[in-house]
């Protein structure tokens, strides 16, 4: 399929999440909570956030979409997350990965990899240092923040963990590089200004989910969520003075994303 198919299908898939308004269950950090939460609704669909394990069956249940957000780990929120996992298996909902400073403690790998055994993902998403790192290579993360800078190796290890893992695998950065293991896509543009906003990588997981809970094509549908993050950060900078202003007018280039946005603006590369 060529790139125009693809973005044709991709602004399909963001219409489809527009008018369908799907509702994405959250375990998430604490720090970007509510960027998450203001991303959701910005982009037309609902978040619901809850952390009680009491509750993350019957939450996940009536939800079309799970995003499981390790930044700011802990002993209920994993038992919390691995009963909703479990839930969304059964019940064939949806479900999003983001390791969050995976490579940074011992104790965060082992919450992520509790998480790989006890179900399947969908999309597993982190910067290209917790990518690098959750193949094995050490040193590829400093706190939350990539400093893993090989480019040259970063496809090999994106499509081997969507080998091991049978998802979608991203790794973000300056170019978010995505594989299903058979086909690799390069996804362009962008702003730097994204580097200095609390969350930006957290709120990329939410637009994802948003779109894996309309769409069977978790590839496209990631595509999309990628690209909406990429257009949008780059129109928010044109008319920004500082990242005060460029979060609000990230939020507002988000939610005045059309379909046609990303047949004219999207920017990948088939990288085979």
């Amino acid at each position: 399929m060529d790139n125009i198919n693809i973005l044709n299908q991709c602004a399909k898939i963001w219409g489809e999440m527009k008018a369908k308004k799907p509702l994405v269950y959250h375990i998430t950090n604490y720090v970007a909570i509510n960027e998450q939460a203001h991303t959701t609704l910005t982009i037309g669909a609902r978040p619901v956030m809850a952390y009680s394990p009491e509750e993350s069956e019957e939450m996940c249940s009536i939800s079309n979409a799970l995003l499981l957000n390790i930044g700011t780990p802990s002993i209920g929120e994993l038992y919390a997350m691995k009963k909703a996992l479990r839930k969304a298996n059964e019940m064939n909902i949806p479900v999003l990965l983001d390791p969050v400073g995976y490579g940074a403690t011992e104790f965060r790998n082992r919450v992520v990899h509790d998480l790989l055994n006890s179900g399947m993902f969908c999309v597993i998403k982190g910067n290209c240092g917790e990518i690098a790192a959750l193949s094995g290579i050490s040193g590829a993360v400093s706190g939350v923040d990539s400093i893993f800078k090989e480019r040259s190796i970063i496809k090999q290890v994106v499509m081997g963990l969507a080998e091991k893992y049978k998802s979608i695998i991203i790794a973000t950065g300056e170019e978010d590089l995505i594989s299903n293991g058979k086909s690799s896509f390069l996804v362009k543009g962008g702003s730097k200004m994204l580097t200095y906003l609390t969350g930006s990588g957290c709120m990329v997981g939410t637009i994802i989910s948003s779109l894996l809970a309309v769409s069977d094509n978790y590839l496209e549908a990631s595509l999309t969520g990628l690209m909406a993050m990429k257009i949008a950060g780059k129109r928010a900078e044109l008319n920004s003075k500082g990242i005060g202003s460029y979060k609000a007018n990230l939020y507002d280039r988000l939610f005045e994303l059309k379909e046609e946005d990303f047949i004219e603006e999207g920017e990948i590369e088939k990288w085979d």
